[in-house]
């Protein structure tokens, strides 16, 4: 493999690796509105009290993706990619066994957190290995794998309806 195609594969290497880790991204934050009867039947709250955990996720990330960006910058794109996974999987595992709205209300906050370190960090790592002409193709199919995930959020829905909805936390927790 000569230089050049050895620096194209890893261009795409790095899309594809980045696909699935967008895919969960998603899949992670959108299924808790999947499984809205399923949770209120196990841990009393209000639908407004319902409202406020799938919004305060949306706040947090709002106001530390810049921040995101940042760090990504200083510390590096890879390590932000891969802590940012490592803590919102283990933060989805932990909504799994939330006992009440505060737990779960927490653990939502967290998700936003971890979640906001993911965007600019990928898109910054993409747009490293892509130059020119690739770049807004390695972008479409990167932005795909999150499309993906939302359309998976409802596998959330599935598991509680069949299962509870803490094994779908669970599952894609451990994922």
């Amino acid at each position: 493999m000569n230089a050049l195609s050895n620096v194209a594969f890893r261009a795409w290497l790095v899309v594809a690796l980045l696909w699935p880790v967008a895919c969960l991204n998603y899949l992670d934050r959108l299924m808790i509105t999947t499984m809205r009867g399923s949770l209120k039947a196990d841990i009393a709250m209000t639908d407004a009290q319902f409202g406020l955990l799938t919004s305060v996720f949306l706040w947090v990330y709002a106001v530390l993706s810049p921040f995101a960006g940042f760090f990504a910058d200083r510390f590096g794109r890879s390590r932000l990619i891969v802590a940012s996974l490592l803590v919102w999987s283990a933060v989805t595992w932990l909504t799994g066994h939330a006992q009440d709205f505060n737990q779960l209300l927490v653990a939502r906050s967290l998700m936003g957190v971890s979640e906001a370190c993911y965007i600019p960090a990928a898109l910054a790592l993409i747009t490293d290995y892509h130059r020119g002409p690739t770049r807004s193709l390695a972008t479409g199919l990167h932005m795909s794998g999150l499309y993906a995930g939302a359309a998976l959020g409802g596998l959330g829905g599935r598991l509680a309806e069949h299962f509870k909805w803490q094994s779908a936390f669970s599952l894609f927790g451990a994922v």
